[in-house]
């Protein structure tokens, strides 16, 4: 029981105007570990019972963490830790201590910068997401405050290494372009209408045929003969040449 007493009073140390809703949440974790000790030794007759089990510590405090919190990563391993998002901040609640801290990228990396200010709409942490590899959260952070004339804000990007608890830069990789799947279903072409001819008379099997007598072409007019004009002879006498007798 005095090991309760004792975490109980480093934890109401953290109390703030800031974070009371959090760390009184953190308190109830405490008071569930406490009955749960009481009641553990009164059955044993020991001084101090076994306390709540990573899993289960981690469940509790879900269920009292403060209105808008977004939980952001939930390990049981040894990390033992519940990370969520609230107001701009990223807390870090440890299963095994007990304790509920701020994680504050400043105190990290002195290169890192977080702008604050309770008085925006937009201020601190924007998002945290866990990497899929579930080894970091990826943490987008307002660093400068909004000027009037300007629809957006100045951000920077960390990593943070939920075992070391290092907190890096992080370049976001570019965003691949979206394939656009082509259209599975086979279209299939509307049929030709073939142009329908009006049906011929044919005559039928055992009518008797007669041939149709086509009238004789005339035939072709003979073009009448040019006569051929022949030079007049000069001098207006016609030459006259007379054969030789043999």
């Amino acid at each position: 029981m005095n090991k309760y007493i004792e975490k109980l009073q480093e934890l109401l140390k953290q109390v703030n105007k800031k974070h009371l809703i959090a760390a009184a949440a953190a308190v109830v974790i405490f008071l569930l570990g406490f009955v749960t000790g009481c009641s553990c030794s009164g059955r044993h007759g020991g001084d101090d019972g076994p306390e709540l089990g990573v899993s289960e510590a981690l469940d509790s405090f879900a269920l009292v963490m403060p209105e808008g919190s977004q939980i952001v990563a939930r390990f049981t391993d040894k990390r033992h830790s519940l990370f969520y998002l609230n107001s701009g901040r990223l807390m870090r609640f440890n299963a095994k201590t007990k304790m509920l801290d701020e994680i504050v990228p400043s105190q990290m990396n002195s290169d890192a910068r977080v702008y604050y200010n309770e008085r925006e709409d937009v201020q601190g942490i924007l998002s945290a997401k866990l990497t899929d590899d579930e080894q970091f959260i990826v943490i987008t952070a307002v660093t400068d405050r909004k000027q009037s004339d300007e629809e957006t804000v100045q951000t920077a990007t960390y990593k943070l290494n939920t075992e070391s608890m290092n907190l890096l830069p992080f370049t976001p990789p570019p965003t691949k372009p979206v394939t656009v799947k082509k259209d599975s279903t086979r279209r299939v072409a509307a049929p030709v209408q073939k142009e329908t001819l009006p049906a011929e008379d044919l005559p039928e099997v055992g009518d008797i045929v007669q041939p149709t007598e086509e009238a004789p072409k005339p035939a072709a007019e003979p073009k009448p003969a040019q006569k051929e004009e022949k030079p007049a002879p000069s001098g207006g006498q016609e030459t006259v040449i007379v054969p030789a007798e043999p």
